[in-house]
């Protein structure tokens, strides 16, 4: 969701961002590494204004589509657009519409103000027909209705303008949303590869590894350490808090609680438990899905072993 009000070329007397913006746009499009990922560019100003603007629908494989988006949007200038007020809950809206339940959803609401008052103008595709409020219900919203589908919002205040504690701190509260500051939309993220890791008390388990896939590893510069919050259990306690990530992957250490023996605790513990772990991390980098459960099986495996001997 790509907001073309005037501002964004410093309209209101504030500094020309479009070019900025439409370069790191750009660049996230290209950086994308699957061709089959199908992109979406819709760009906003009031609740109407989209009757007088184009939007696009392409895979990021598809160049030539990528490229007629981008001769219009090239053509975008303060003279050109409309002079639509801004609408953040309608843009909302629209991507929430626009979701498709059977994929992974990533969007990325780029805005460089906040919710326009009502009343705004008398024009139809100029006025604004919700308020702060209505955005902010709807963003308090989120967590439920992400819920439904794997969707994830990441809400980019462009400007200093566009900084809003209180929807910050809505944002916050929510899972599968995260408010994100300044121009470079194009940041890194990481999710575990799975929500649920097994260990099986017959193993003797002292150690497990989650593995995680970013949506570019060339975004992530440095050295890179999670936090890990194992939920409080009589179990289990993790060695470490603080993992560094290797090899796409980091390597929980475990202990068990109270020095008790595995021998003990598969004579006490039920067929399975389940303790919840959180990751996080004080990097800038977003962490998806950030909940794990892990699994703790008490009970022997069976392992089939097939033998296949040749005729002679």
């Amino acid at each position: 969701m790509l907001d073309i009000t005037k501002s964004m070329w410093g309209g209101d007397g504030s500094g020309n961002i479009f070019k900025e913006v439409k370069k790191a746009l750009y660049k996230g499009i290209e950086d994308i590494r699957d061709p089959e990922t199908v992109v979406k560019i819709i760009p906003f100003q009031a609740t109407h204004t989209y009757s007088e603007l184009e939007n696009w629908t392409f895979k990021a494989g598809d160049k030539a589509s990528f490229l007629e988006a981008k001769k219009t949007i090239d053509n975008y200038s303060i003279k050109n657009v409309p002079g639509g007020y801004t609408d953040i809950y309608s843009a909302l809206e629209t991507a929430k519409n626009n979701i498709d339940s059977d994929r992974v959803n990533y969007i990325f609401l780029l805005t460089d103000g906040n919710q326009s008052p009502i009343p705004s103008a008398t024009k139809e595709t100029s006025k604004i027909d919700f308020s702060e409020e209505d955005l902010k219900i709807s963003l308090d919203n989120w967590c439920n209705f992400s819920s439904k589908s794997e969707s994830h919002l990441f809400y980019v205040m462009l400007s200093k303008t566009a900084l809003n504690k209180p929807i910050i701190n809505i944002i916050k509260k929510q899972c599968n949303a995260y408010s994100v500051e300044g121009t470079n939309m194009n940041i890194a993220f990481i999710k575990p590869y799975s929500n649920n890791i097994k260990v099986n008390l017959h193993d003797n388990p002292k150690n497990f590894e989650i593995e995680l896939n970013a949506n570019n590893w060339d975004y992530i510069k440095g050295q890179i350490f999670l936090k890990i919050n194992l939920k409080n259990n009589s179990i289990f306690e993790v060695v470490e808090n603080d993992i560094k990530v290797e090899n796409k992957k980091i390597v929980v250490r475990l202990k068990t609680k109270n020095n008790s023996t595995f021998e003990a605790l598969r004579k006490n513990l039920p067929i399975e438990s389940i303790i919840p772990l959180t990751l996080s991390t004080d990097n800038n980098l977003k962490i998806l899905n950030p909940v794990i459960n892990l699994v703790i099986r008490n009970k022997k495996e069976r392992v089939l072993t097939l033998e296949f001997v040749e005729n002679e």
